[in-house]
């Protein structure tokens, strides 16, 4: 079927298209008879040809023309079922664009959430063992029909993407120019968290060869295990190594050890790390290892104590695969002081920023008491804390000064962090009693709070007056608050459905778009124009809505190109004070509430990133979802103050 399909789109030429222009001799004494509008089902065949005649004969006899063509019309969809899948226009048997069957007709599938997980299932269901690419743009060009399947979202295992998660058959927010493609292959994994690093070349065996020999050793390298028991000694060429290094002349991962002197060294490996040092050696023959998300700590390891920077670095970005597998935090703690004695000033800014846009579900783990006193002195300052309010953020540090028993001059620094004009006058007030901290450091809370007030109820043009007071500062900076009062959250699925009817909640709706046939997740709200209490009863109202195509940034007013999509947008209604400025940001958000990214909004729309697993091949998120996708995303608003100093969306 696939020779079939190819043949006919480079050679239409051979096979003509009936109509009134075939002489009646060739049709059998056929007529050509005018029908209604096609259904579309059974309408196309493996070429996309679409008919808007039927053609009848009184008698049995059929000519062999009109016998070929409608053979060729139903040889497309002959012998398939719903959810069969096949590939198009690839330039091999193993790679295309994905049609999919279901009803009659072959159609396409569209890219929206498409992955590797998406792409295994069709090359298994194809008889291939894996899949090396999940594509998406049309890359094998723009199909043809019905757009069967959209926001597709594989385990992985399935028998076809019929049983997998999607918006059902024939909803979807896309067009031809998002229609998905795969390449597929024969190469398997048997651990599904592996992850592998290639930089071999043609000489990746033979130089593996030579390793796995152990012969004609110049140099011997030997693990010592750091509790004082000896490891494996595995020969390595001095030779080799640097032949190998000016052969792939891209990175001297070896070299490092090519330039020990004497015929011996010696590598102090942890304990853990002994089962995987041969592959780490190995590894500087060939450029070649995989690493799994339960060895990668070991790989970094030793390549950052043999100058293997390039593994190092690899090693490194697959840290944010592994911290969100771990939320109750232990392992982004114990990657933090790994990367504080390694000096690895990548791995320990990834940390931080993971524990940042992860901070309320941080503070409420069982792992927040053993927080280290330096590592909340790093978080505390940061505006990309995401939590629910400030008086959240007192409250857990009031928490943890508890539960370690920290000295009054430890507790002290911490608050020093705590943005107190951020609170509501009626919080401050309430600190005296119902926060333990307040009476142990009085004198700092009552500063703090005259700060505070100040910013509450002075007018800016005052606040600008007043000597050494610099709005831009963090304490008049908002963090990333994520209460009802700051932000809202809309869900990209279910587009059919229409939640229950709740008269004081939150405007949350599928809002229909004008000149389009598709609904919209969107929610209305409002929000202070301001954090200080001047503006408390001035509301902005605000529009958050999720777009997946071109035609629905048209329907709200927002320019968007087909490569951003999907995007969410965020509108305001009125006017604020020309005195304020937004700088609004949109959190993705996984299964329990875990924020896997955070991005802007600019120009009133807010990019979602389109790698939503660590095995899509478009850009990855930040930190992947544990498992599965996300489809709910937050706004939050965040206006401060304009100054010479600071802007505004």
């Amino acid at each position: 079927m696939w020779f079939l399909e190819i043949e006919t789109r480079l050679f239409p030429e051979a096979f003509p298209r009936p109509g009134p222009a075939w002489p009646r001799s060739l049709l059998g004494g056929c007529s050509p008879q005018r029908t209604g509008p096609q259904s579309g089902k059974g309408s196309r065949a493996a070429t996309g040809t679409h008919f808007g005649q039927s053609w009848g004969c009184p008698g049995p006899a059929m000519a062999l023309p009109r016998l070929f063509w409608m053979w060729l019309l139903f040889a497309g969809t002959r012998g398939a079922k719903d959810g069969d899948v096949r590939l198009a226009d690839g330039d091999a048997p193993n790679a295309g664009r994905v049609e999919i069957f279901h009803q009659g007709q072959w159609g396409t599938v569209c890219d929206h959430l498409w992955d590797l997980d998406d792409a295994r299932v069709v090359c298994r269901a194809l008889g291939f063992q894996n899949a090396s690419q999940a594509l998406g743009g049309a890359a094998f060009g723009p199909g043809a029909g019905p757009i069967m399947l959209d926001e597709i979202q594989c385990v992985g295992d399935e028998p076809s993407l019929a049983s997998c998660q999607s918006l059902g058959w024939l909803n979807n927010f896309c067009g031809h120019e998002r229609d998905a493609g795969v390449v597929c292959s024969n190469e398997t994994h048997t651990d599904p968290s592996a992850h592998t690093f290639d930089l071999s070349g043609e000489l990746s065996d033979a130089l593996g060869q030579i390793f796995d020999n152990q012969q004609g050793c110049d140099l011997t390298i030997q693990a010592k295990v750091k509790n004082g028991e000896e490891g494996p000694s595995l020969c390595a060429h001095r030779l080799i190594l640097c032949a190998h290094r000016l052969i792939l002349a891209t990175n001297p991962e070896a070299q490092a050890l090519a330039a020990e002197p004497g015929g011996n060294v010696t590598l102090s490996v942890d304990a853990e790390c002994v089962p995987v040092f041969r592959d780490f050696i190995r590894y500087l023959y060939t450029r070649r290892v995989t690493v799994s998300l339960a060895s990668v700590k070991c790989f970094h390891k030793l390549a950052s104590s043999c100058g293997a920077t390039e593994l190092q670095s690899f090693c490194g970005s697959l840290f944010a695969i592994l911290l969100p597998q771990d939320l109750s935090f232990q392992t982004a703690l114990d990657l933090y002081a790994y990367a504080l004695s390694t000096r690895d000033a990548l791995l320990e800014e990834l940390c931080v920023q993971f524990l940042a846009w992860n901070f309320q579900a941080l503070t409420q783990a069982e792992a927040w008491p053993s927080v280290p006193l330096g590592l909340l002195h790093v978080l505390l300052p940061k505006s990309e804390l995401a939590l629910p309010s400030e008086l959240a953020l007192l409250k857990a540090v009031d928490a943890w000064s508890q539960a370690r028993g920290a000295s009054a001059a430890e507790t002290e620094g911490l608050l020093e962090h705590i943005r107190f004009p951020m609170m509501q006058p009626e919080e401050l007030f309430e600190l005296q009693f119902n926060g333990s901290l307040f009476w142990s450091h009085e004198a700092l809370f009552q500063k703090k709070t005259l700060q505070a007030l100040q910013f509450h109820t002075v007018p800016l043009r005052l606040l600008a007056q007043h000597t050494g007071l610099n709005l831009t500062a963090a304490p008049y900076q908002p963090r990333i608050y994520t209460s009802a009062t700051w932000s809202a959250t809309v869900t990209s699925g279910s587009w059919n459905t229409w939640p229950a009817y709740e008269p004081y909640a939150r405007k949350y709706a599928y809002t229909r778009a004008p000149r389009h046939y598709g609904y919209y997740p969107y929610q209305s709200f409002q929000t202070p124009q301001h954090p200080s209490f001047i503006f408390r009863d001035k509301l902005l109202p605000w529009s958050l809505v999720y777009l997946p195509t071109v035609q629905s940034c048209w329907d709200y007013g927002i320019s968007c190109s087909v490569d951003e999509l999907p995007v969410l947008g965020l509108s305001r209604s009125g006017y604020p004070d020309a005195n304020i400025g937004y700088g609004n940001k949109a959190l993705m958000l996984c299964d329990r509430g875990f924020v896997a990214g955070v991005t802007d909004f600019q120009d009133q729309k807010a990019l979602i990133p389109s790698g939503l697993s660590p095995n899509s091949s478009s850009s990855p998120l930040f930190f992947p979802c544990p498992a599965g996708n996300f489809s709910v995303f937050r706004a939050v608003i965040r206006p401060s103050y304009l100054t010479n100093s600071t802007g505004g969306d």
